[in-house]
């Protein structure tokens, strides 16, 4: 239903028993509130047709405080209670009943300081097998909290079906996989209310406007407010009055993308998120992903754009025939790609220089040398302030060359 068709009032009305103040439809408390009981005991948060019903905090007439997920007005999926002697329970809930605590983070492959950081997204040794024996084997990796985990590899290496587990779409053969501690198969419901999910290819509503799209999955989510989907949809210059089945592929990516972040969650589940964008909107993309990171969001991201995974990734994970080959720190491949230079001398006698000062020579051509520099410039300079210099070039090593040599002749497409 469009919240826009809705009659919202806030106001204050006894309620069982005690006293509410928020949003109201049909005279009932639905949409976010706060209810006083006579005992003291107070609750803020979501309501749905009279019921505290999303993500609220309770504090208690003991002084006991939770702040979670509440179903039925009850304590139901992710939160954390604190009693009044202290003792903090952290974990699922289900019914009012505490189920089982939040998993501990497991140890990290990532680097030192990463591995401080809780472990969001935990794949252990998970395996899924289909009939014809493809599929992906024994995968182990962590994605920490506040990183960006690029997820690469040729079509049919096993991407797709890793994040149809971590959705909770189909259950692993063997092995586990978790996000913020709950298992993707028994837990599902719960987790997607917490992700950001943007599939490779999507299906919508056809004849809804992009706005009634938008809409649907927003109450469908319980989603207090529009104004972080306002803000996408301006950045992203996305015009959703329009039918989707008018719309361009560009278009749709866009309303894709604002789906997927609109509701503002901890985890990202990202799956070729530029494609069909155009440079400039693939800029803003990457500069979104870059805020999500500084806001301690977790982000798993698949893509075949080289230089998205360069700007925004913290790790790369590369996968080939279902199985894990790789995974690499961004930072440290970056520092370590080399860069070809192409020096055009003046004479011969100034390419002898050059061939004697020690440096990694590559091809020559009449007067122009490839010069390879890893980074003892004061060496390269140098060896060319003893010659004649016409012309200086350079070709960078691209990260599709770096990543190239875990797949042989078989490019990433």
């Amino acid at each position: 239903m469009d919240r826009n068709d809705r009659t919202l009032d806030k106001q204050s009305i006894p309620w069982v028993g005690g006293n509410y103040r928020g949003e109201l439809k049909n005279r009932v408390p639905h949409g976010w509130g706060k209810l006083l009981l006579p005992d003291g005991t107070k609750y803020e948060g979501e309501w749905k047709e009279g019921k505290p019903y999303g993500k609220g905090v309770i504090v208690y007439a003991s002084g006991g405080i939770y702040k979670g997920e509440i179903i039925d007005g009850k304590r139901d999926g992710y939160g954390k209670y604190a009693g009044p002697d202290g003792k903090i329970i952290d974990g699922l809930w289900e019914k009012g009943k505490f189920i089982r605590p939040v998993e501990e983070p497991q140890p990290s492959d990532a680097s030192p300081k990463r591995q401080r950081a809780r472990a969001m997204i935990n794949i252990r040794s998970l395996t899924f097998i289909y009939s014809s024996g493809k599929g992906i084997f024994d995968l182990n990796f962590t994605v920490g909290q506040g990183e960006v985990f690029g997820f690469l590899g040729p079509n049919g290496s096993g991407k797709t079906t890793t994040i149809r587990n971590l959705l909770g779409f189909t259950k692993p053969g063997q092995g586990r996989c978790t996000i913020n501690g709950l298992d993707c198969w028994a837990d599902n419901a719960i987790i997607q209310k917490h992700l950001g999910y943007l599939p490779g290819e999507m299906a919508f509503f056809d004849e809804m406007s992009g706005m009634q799209f938008l809409n649907l999955i927003g109450d469908l989510r319980g989603t207090r407010g529009n104004s972080h989907r306002n803000a996408l949809i301006e950045r992203f210059e996305l015009d959703p009055t329009g039918r989707i089945r008018k719309m361009s592929k560009g278009m749709k990516q866009k309303l894709g993308i604002v789906t997927a972040f609109m509701h503002d969650p901890a985890v990202y589940i990202l799956d070729e998120p530029t494609g069909g964008l155009d440079p400039l909107m693939q800029n803003i993309f990457i500069e979104l992903i870059l805020e999500e990171k500084e806001r301690g969001k977790t982000i798993l991201m698949s893509s075949h754009n080289f230089e998205e995974t360069y700007r925004t990734c913290d790790r790369t994970g590369i996968i080939r025939e279902g199985r894990l080959v790789a995974v690499e720190d961004m930072h440290s491949l970056k520092s370590s790609q080399h860069k070809a230079y192409l020096v055009t001398l003046g004479s011969r006698s100034d390419l002898e220089r050059l061939r004697s000062a020690g440096l990694k020579i590559g091809r020559i051509s009449k007067n122009t040398v490839e010069v390879f520099v890893s980074g003892n410039y004061a060496q390269f300079t140098a060896a060319l302030a003893k010659c004649t210099v016409l012309g200086l070039d350079v070709v960078t090593q691209t990260l599709e060359q770096a990543f190239l040599k875990y797949y042989g002749r078989e490019a990433i497409s």
